[in-house]
């Protein structure tokens, strides 16, 4: 893996330690609350996260890997539905997993000039397969970032 391809996949494997480590001891109806100040329950969360890692991964291999259904639940800009509605823990975290390995087989394979190169799907906000992966990091950032906020909500023990 090249050097630039390895700093992607550290900072990705470092969030699914985040992941982990904030929804420890999660279970039941804590998946499902929306606590005040925290737009979205964390089961959406990580819908959300598997769903997104999908579609970032098209833009760089060019193969769609999304779940049937998943758009209207996890899609960027939709409206919230009830959280029972959703597919389950076990679910999600599957797919989270899934495409985590399918970011890191691009990522063993993947030159420096194909990361410099272009996207492999039409993008008005990516002209390079770099540019993806920037904006890949920071949204699992942001998102990760609330299951930490759900977490304490919640009224869990601290886990950092």
């Amino acid at each position: 893996m090249n050097s630039t391809a390895k700093a992607f996949w550290m900072g990705m494997k470092q969030s699914n330690a985040f992941i982990d480590y904030f929804t420890t001891g999660m279970e039941g109806e804590d998946w499902l609350q929306k606590p005040a100040g925290v737009p979205n329950a964390a089961i959406w969360i990580l819908g959300h996260l598997a769903h997104s890692r999908a579609r970032f991964l098209a833009l760089l291999t060019g193969q769609m890997h999304l779940e049937e259904g998943w758009e209207a639940f996890f899609g960027m800009g939709v409206e919230p539905q009830d959280p029972s509605s959703y597919p389950n823990v076990e679910t999600c975290r599957a797919v989270l997993d899934a495409r985590l390995q399918d970011l890191k087989e691009y990522l063993e394979t993947a030159t420096e000039e194909d990361l410099e190169g272009p996207v492999c799907m039409p993008s008005e906000y990516f002209k390079t397969k770099s540019a993806v992966l920037v904006l890949l990091t920071h949204h699992e950032a942001h998102h990760t970032g609330a299951l930490s906020m759900i977490r304490r909500a919640l009224g869990k023990d601290r886990v950092i």
